[in-house]
């Protein structure tokens, strides 16, 4: 089991530039980030809105980050083979499986806010945007949905993330690499794989509590509500894009495997 975890970090040692996209998009997130949480704080309690455009242009540099991404990750392990002459398909097919993610996540993430607003002792707009649970009996009260949630999350991520790589591996109908999937996880045949892929969504649970943790507790001790955002938002984003190559190698060198390449 360990064999994967040698080998995806030995990849990244060897292309660093796996690295450069997923830095970007952070720096993206976070500079957005900054000034949707600064315009909150300083517009005395009304809501703020970015214009359709700009949040058109956000998903579409995000598909393209991701797009590029799992292209760097597939050459970094060296696979040739089954490629698609028809790129236009490819990109289309791709773009339809991060749509489903991207809405599925936006449901997840709706949730998540409802649930830290009932929590926040202030109704307006940056109290509920940006409150960070300090008490111990707070946090002692969101961890069971807290838990439903980093399932989601971990198992939305998972699915979604294996379900790209799989596409990009052969290339075939989105909803027939689903099931391929599907097939992994319920038959006897591919127990060995399984333990593989336990390992892999363990640790991608161990990412989605972080990610929970920094987004609903206040870890670093600051006074001030919007630093303690940002500054936690900061990490959540570093530790995102230090992982997601990671994440994204490791799926591709099981999917590579002979017993699952075959499924």
């Amino acid at each position: 089991m360990t064999a994967f975890i040698k080998e995806s970090l030995f990849v990244l040692f060897k292309n660093p530039i796996l690295f450069l996209l997923p830095i970007l998009g952070s720096v993206i997130s976070i500079i957005v980030e900054a000034i949707f949480a600064v315009e909150l704080y300083y517009n005395n309690g009304n809501k703020v809105f970015f214009p359709n455009i700009i949040i058109l242009g956000l998903f579409f540099a995000a598909f393209m980050i991701i797009y590029f991404q799992l292209n760097l990750s597939k050459q970094s392990v060296r696979l040739t083979a089954l490629k698609n002459n028809n790129l236009g398909i490819e990109v289309l097919e791709l773009f339809t499986i991060y749509s489903i993610y991207s809405l599925v996540l936006f449901f997840i993430g709706s949730y998540e806010g409802q649930l830290r607003e009932t929590f926040s002792p202030k109704s307006d707009p940056f109290s509920l945007y940006t409150f960070k649970i300090a008490t111990f009996q707070g946090i002692i009260n969101i961890i069971p949905n807290g838990v439903v949630l980093i399932l989601l999350s971990t198992l939305t991520s998972f699915l979604f993330g294996g379900w790209l790589v799989q596409y990009m591996v052969i290339n075939d109908h989105p909803y027939r690499i689903l099931k391929s999937l599907m097939r992994v996880l319920c038959y006897s045949a591919f127990e060995d794989l399984r333990k593989d892929i336990l390992l892999l969504f363990l640790v991608t649970l161990v990412i989605s509590v972080l990610d929970f943790v920094l987004t609903n507790m206040a870890v670093i001790h600051v006074s001030n509500t919007l630093q303690l955002y940002l500054y936690q938002f900061v990490i959540l984003s570093l530790i995102h894009s230090f992982y997601a190559p990671l994440f994204l190698v490791w799926l591709f060198l099981i999917i590579l495997s002979g017993s699952y390449s075959s499924a």
